[in-house]
C-alpha cells in the first residue's frame, strides 16, 4: 500500500459464522466499487461467488491475494484473476519431490 491507501473491512453484521459467500460476494463487490479499492483480499470462496463486475467499474483495482488453503506462502501458482487484476494466491506450497 502506499501513502494514502486505506484497508477497508466491510460491514458483516448479521452473518453467523463464516456466513454465506454469496452474501459476502456481494458485500465486497459493493464495497469495491464504492470505495474505487486498488487490491482485493479474499478467500477463494467469496472469489468463486462473486459475479462478473460491471464494465469498468473497477478501473482501480490493480491486484490482490485470494487465501486457497492452509499455509501462508504466497504462492507463484495458481494466478487467479478478477476484474481485469491479478490476484496471488496464497496457502500451503506444494511439497517438494526428494532429489
Amino acid at each position: 500500500l502506499l501513502s494514502g491507501a486505506a484497508v477497508v473491512l466491510p460491514a458483516v453484521g448479521g452473518i453467523r459464522g463464516c456466513g454465506d459467500p454469496k452474501q459476502r460476494a456481494e458485500v465486497t463487490l459493493d464495497i469495491l466499487q464504492s470505495t474505487a479499492a486498488t487490491q482485493l483480499f479474499a478467500d477463494s470462496h467469496t472469489l468463486k461467488a462473486l459475479p462478473p463486475p460491471p464494465a469498468g467499474s473497477l478501473l482501480s483495482l490493480r491486484n490482490g491475494v485470494v487465501k486457497i488453503g492452509s499455509g501462508s506462502d504466497f504462492l507463484e501458482t495458481p494466478q487467479h484473476s478478477y476484474g481485469g487484476a491479478v490476484l496471488t494466491a496464497m496457502g500451503k506450497a506444494a511439497a517438494k519431490p526428494a532429489a
